[in-house]
Parts: structure tokens; C-alpha cells; sequence
């Protein structure tokens, strides 16, 4: 007997997603989101932060301290 595959799956449940800034996830500094849908359904699946110049600017800051003054700079390309 045939069944509906689309019946079968599981709606999932509306995620909240931040930006990954300096080792941290963190909401957008002006705190906005964006919705992500599922293009099958138009359901919305995640709501994701909206980062602007602002966090951009965060997470340059935070990448050139990491290697100015990081480890991993200084590690070999080998294990």
C-alpha cells in the first residue's frame, strides 16, 4: 500500500540560530532576525540573527586578536 511521505514527516520545531562571534553565539547587536523557510512548505524553520556592519566589525575585531595573539597561528599545518 502507498503512503504519503509528506504526512509522515515531522514538522520540525522554529529554531533560533545566533551569529558565532569571538567563540560565542550571540544575538545580532541590533537584535533583529530574518525568518528561513522550508521551500516544500513555506513553513518557517529558524529564526536567524540579522548581523550588520556592526557585527562584522565584532568578529574582525575578535578573528585579528585571535591570530595576533592566538595559538593557531602558530601551530604547523600537521597533527
Amino acid at each position: 500500500m502507498a503512503t504519503n511521505c509528506i504526512s509522515e514527516l515531522k514538522i520540525p520545531e522554529i529554531k533560533f540560530t545566533k551569529l558565532f562571534i569571538n567563540g560565542r553565539f550571540v544575538d545580532s547587536t541590533s537584535g533583529k532576525t530574518f525568518e528561513t523557510r522550508d521551500p516544500s512548505s513555506g513553513e518557517v524553520i529558524a529564526m536567524v540573527a540579522e548581523g550588520d556592519k556592526e557585527d562584522v566589525d565584532l568578529a574582525v575585531k575578535a578573528a585579528r586578536e585571535a591570530f595576533d595573539h592566538g595559538e593557531w597561528p602558530r601551530k604547523s599545518g600537521f597533527v
